[in-house]
């Protein structure tokens, strides 16, 4: 049950997104509709088709009936109790490819705490409004210093004052300064959000849901490797010290 209502919540939060330009059964079309996005359709067992999908970044397998009528998500197991969505989701679902959303993000409306030359750059979607968000910012303030900076994209996705308080953020003398005062202490928003800002923050939201990152904060990084990943939600500290900063946090 608990992990049926997550599913569903997950596709509540989801934005409406035009159908890929395929013939599904009904079951995975409303699946589509609501923006869930198919990678790969394969052959499954007992008669069943298989779809590999991602939502909110997250992988998942949808089995649908020979009939087409009806679809079971989650786990498929073996009649020794063995698990075959993992490798079907190995075999059908590539790893997503990010490299080129870096210069996406390099030109985006963004914050930076940390210095300038600093190595190690960490891109965050982060919403005025999102606790999860706020205590990413708190935990990154043990890493950020000469060697790490991280790169704060406002945007405005989770209440209706989330675009004014982005806004103000933006719209400040010192952009860095006003975000870390809004993390600290909260802010009011803008009353009336200038038409530049309002585009800088609308173009945040939409780089943001066209990387495919549907949950905050979405966080940027270079792999060992250089290659770009993609983070959704807070992080545990392990994630964040061997993954996300690549050092350990100041003591």
């Amino acid at each position: 049950m608990r992990n049926r209502t997550l599913i569903s919540l997950m596709l509540l939060a989801l934005p409406a997104t035009p159908a890929l330009a395929e013939d599904y059964p009904a079951a995975i079309e409303a699946l589509v509709e609501q923006g869930v996005r198919i990678e790969a359709r394969f052959d499954a067992p007992s008669g069943m088709t298989g779809y590999a999908a991602r939502v909110q970044g997250r992988p998942l397998a949808f089995y649908v009936t020979a009939d087409g009528e009806h679809v079971v998500v989650g786990s498929m197991l073996d009649a020794q109790g063995a698990n075959l969505t993992p490798e079907h989701l190995e075999a059908h679902l590539p790893e997503p490819e990010y490299n080129d959303a870096w210069p996406r993000l390099e030109d985006a409306a963004w914050l930076r705490e940390g210095a300038a030359d600093a190595e190690r750059v960490v891109y965050v979607f982060s919403d005025p409004n999102c606790p999860y968000c706020k205590a990413f910012w708190e935990a990154s303030q043990a890493y950020i210093g000469p060697d790490v900076q991280v790169r704060s994209l406002p945007i405005a996705i989770l209440h209706p004052s989330s675009m004014g308080k982005a806004a103000r953020i933006l719209a400040a003398d010192d952009p860095t300064q006003a975000f870390i005062d809004h993390q600290e202490s909260g802010s009011e928003p803008l009353a009336r959000v200038p038409a530049d800002i309002r585009r800088q923050v609308e173009a945040n939201n939409q780089l943001m849901r066209e990387l495919g990152a549907h949950a905050t904060p979405a966080i940027f990084y270079k792999d060992t490797e250089g290659h770009v990943r993609q983070i959704l939600g807070l992080p545990d500290d392990a994630v964040m010290e061997t993954q996300v900063f690549q050092t350990a946090p100041a003591r």
